[in-house]
């Protein structure tokens, strides 16, 4: 099942912001409303190698484990993070309420607690610890004033 184009013109603009959420008693995560629809209501959530969780619509997955799936394995490097996106790699349902649980081995290994980072990155949203997110952008800021990247060098904001 492909993404139609509109919707996935809508998916890759739609995934922007970053709201601060709190889990429930049982691990769960109400999707702000806002995102919902382009969401769909299957979602797969799988782990970063950065410490983070990302969530996609189930449509957005399967082009993302396609690339990931025909990187070469022989690389310890890049069979490490394959067995981290594929391995963690989850397919859940929004419940009727906009919920999505997360398992306890993804909050274990996001250090999530009670509350989550919800980060749109496009396509996908980054779910991180409070304490994670803060360390990410401690970092972004550290880089951006130290080292900036050469590919920023020419980018005007």
């Amino acid at each position: 099942m492909g993404i139609s184009g509109k919707r996935w013109d809508n998916l890759l603009h739609m995934f922007n912001g970053a709201p601060n959420l709190s889990l429930d008693a049982k691990g769960r995560m109400a999707i702000p409303t806002r995102y919902r629809d382009a969401l769909g209501s299957n979602i797969v959530i799988t782990a970063d190698p950065s410490g983070c969780l990302l969530l996609f619509p189930a449509d957005a997955w399967q082009p993302f484990e396609d690339r990931v799936s025909a990187l070469p394995n022989m690389n310890p490097r890049i069979k490490a993070m394959q067995r981290l996106w594929l391995g963690y790699m989850t397919e859940t349902e929004v419940d009727a309420a906009g919920r999505v649980v997360l398992s306890l081995e993804m909050r274990t290994y996001a250090k999530i607690d009670r509350k989550v980072q919800f980060v749109g990155q496009r396509d996908r949203f980054e779910l991180w610890s409070e304490a994670g997110w803060q360390k990410e952008i401690e970092l972004a800021q550290h880089s951006w004033r130290e080292d900036i990247p050469a590919e920023l060098a020419g980018l005007s904001v």
